[in-house]
């Protein structure tokens, strides 16, 4: 995986700009908007979860209170880059159809290259977290675990969304499937409430959750961000091995399921 990866870096990186080009175009704010979508959707979760449906949240790190917002971010830091990474693989890979009916090259890499850009995105949410736990004073060395966490949540996002990409060009319902999917996944992670308020509830419902890849990367990031907890070496170590697995596995199926891809898209 690793060879192939760096014998396509060029290709990648090509594609990246190309991708990173074109995604606000005139627009005057450009970057900005990316954090638009993300900011709006915590104020108005924040408002819905600490009001009308109040759930609380546990205790910060610094033990001095607690704050939604800041769970709540911690969660869809990492959400954003999983769910973002799907539904962008889908949309690049059918865009690129008419240019790999002229040129030959594998369709992965103008994947994993808009994929990149996806996670530049979410470094910018990791700033705008970071101001808001520093603001809160909740500060720690656990912090530093966050960009292994993130890197195998990204690799995990890579390798779902390269069979994904390539399912879709084979059958057009798949992006529809991937979004009510992406749907039911969003409330069977632990983004809006703690791994806690389940407990005592539903034994099903506490399996399902546990049991989702996502909540791994979702509960260690509470851990590392807001509880300030620095994760065990062993579980950062499973977290970037599961990821890169699964990076591993979805180049496998990309390159079995997309060999006739330019007749495909």
């Amino acid at each position: 995986m690793v060879r192939d990866l760096l014998a396509r870096r060029d290709l990648v990186w090509a594609f990246a700009r190309r991708d990173r080009a074109i995604r606000f175009r005139g627009s005057a704010l450009g970057w900005l908007w990316s954090l638009g979508q993300p900011i709006a959707t915590l104020i108005f979760l924040s408002i819905v979860f600490t009001t009308i449906f109040p759930i609380p949240p546990p205790p910060m790190g610094n033990e001095d209170g607690s704050s939604y917002a800041a769970f709540l971010f911690c969660g869809l830091v990492v959400w954003n880059l999983f769910s973002g990474l799907q539904l962008l693989s889908i949309q690049t890979l059918r865009s690129c159809g008419p240019l790999l009916g002229r040129v030959s090259f594998p369709g992965w890499t103008a994947v994993v290259g808009a994929q990149l850009v996806q996670a530049l995105q979410v470094l910018a949410e990791l700033a705008v977290l970071a101001l808001l736990l520093l603001l809160l004073g909740n500060v720690g060395w656990s912090w530093l675990a966050a960009i292994p966490i993130l890197v195998g949540a990204l690799m995990l996002g890579q390798g779902v969304g390269l069979v994904l990409s390539v399912l879709s060009a084979r059958l057009g319902d798949v992006r529809e499937l991937v979004i009510v999917a992406l749907g039911l996944l969003y409330f069977a992670t632990p983004i809006l409430y703690p791994m806690s308020a389940l407990e005592g509830q539903s034994r099903l419902l506490l399996i399902a959750v546990s049991l989702n890849p996502v909540s791994w990367y979702v509960q260690a990031m509470h851990d590392a961000m807001y509880s300030l907890v620095t994760p065990s070496p062993i579980a950062l170590a499973a977290l970037l091995v599961g990821g890169a697995v699964a990076l591993w596995l979805g180049l496998k199926s990309f390159a079995v399921l997309g060999r006739d891809l330019a007749e495909l898209t």
